[in-house]
């Protein structure tokens, strides 16, 4: 079993697992609770249920249709219940009705509006309800057991950023120039020009780029980002060495061939206050589901799990 996978489920199961009262098959003994056959039946049913691939999705159902994978995330959710009651981080209604009224209220709809589309799914309020609660109580014990073990210093922070920019592009300028033309077959007779002479870039953009504005420095466009480039031509500059050049490119505007002449993100003392602490919090996240992988692993070795047999394929 994916651990990545246990996590998922463990942080956003929607609904809550309700244990069979009725005698049939113990299949595992974790502490105090035990796991019967019907409750891997009735939690496989609802883990591949539509309610909980739509509300919470993100997850392969093919994955689930392994009964074992299933039972493991069932021991990992008995563990989560018992240390939040143990813990004491049980939610109150009144939470889960303010986490409700938020909701409806991020989505610009009413608490009508919110039955209505959960009958659709086959699910109701109050097993919606169920499943807030149990978002609320699985937050509670990672703010109690796994953020306060995550403080984040000024310089992993900064490092953190400057990984960030460097792999998804965010904050990073392009210093870039370009020659474009309106012709294909021109554009192609430059590109071949510049493979022979790549020395020739500025020279070839002032006799021949149409791009007026750029022309007479050579197609040199400045710093900018990657979020005032077409899809076109953000993609080829992500393509793009320091120093290099794209082939013919075509754009609304006709047939450019970008240079990237070097790189730089942007200071991190420059950073806002609020963009700094937005920023800790992604890292904090980011961290979060690792955490949470290495106190599951913790939990079940320090548990009293008995395994009576094995689980019937259905």
């Amino acid at each position: 079993m994916s651990k990545q996978l246990g996590f998922f489920l463990f942080l956003f199961l929607g609904a809550g697992v309700c244990f069979s009262k009725t005698i049939d098959k113990t299949v595992v003994s974790i502490n105090n609770d035990v796991i019967l056959e019907s409750d891997i039946d009735r939690f496989q049913k609802k883990l591949q249920s539509k309610a909980f691939q739509e509300l919470f999705g993100g997850v392969d159902p093919k994955a689930l249709k392994d009964r074992n994978t299933v039972l493991q995330l069932l021991v990992e959710e008995t563990l989560v219940d018992q240390q939040v009651k143990r813990l004491e981080l049980q939610a109150g209604d009144q939470e889960v009705e303010a986490q409700i009224r938020s909701i409806t209220k991020r989505n610009g709809i009413t608490t009508g509006q919110l039955s209505e589309r959960l009958r659709q799914l086959g699910t109701n309020m109050e097993e919606y309800k169920t499943g807030i609660k149990r978002q609320i109580e699985r937050r509670n014990l990672i703010d109690r057991e796994i953020k306060p073990s995550l403080e984040v210093t000024e310089e992993q922070l900064r490092h953190f950023y400057l990984r960030q920019g460097a792999s998804s592009g965010a904050d990073m300028q392009y210093h870039l120039a370009h020659i474009v033309v309106g012709d294909k077959n021109k554009s192609q007779a430059l590109y071949s020009l510049l493979k022979e002479n790549p020395g020739s870039f500025e020279t070839l953009a002032k006799e021949s780029s149409e791009d007026s504005a750029s022309a007479s420095s050579g197609g040199d466009l400045g710093f900018l980002s990657l979020s005032s480039l077409s899809a076109e031509l953000k993609k080829a500059v992500l393509g793009l060495r320091e120093g290099a050049f794209s082939s013919p490119i075509k754009t609304s505007s006709g047939y450019h061939i970008v240079k990237l002449i070097e790189t730089r993100s942007s200071d991190f003392s420059t950073l806002s206050k609020e963009k700094k602490e937005a920023l800790r919090a992604q890292m904090i996240n980011s961290e979060v589901e690792k955490k949470m992988i290495l106190w599951l692993e913790r939990k079940k070795s320090e548990a009293h799990i008995v395994r009576m047999g094995k689980t019937n394929d259905h």
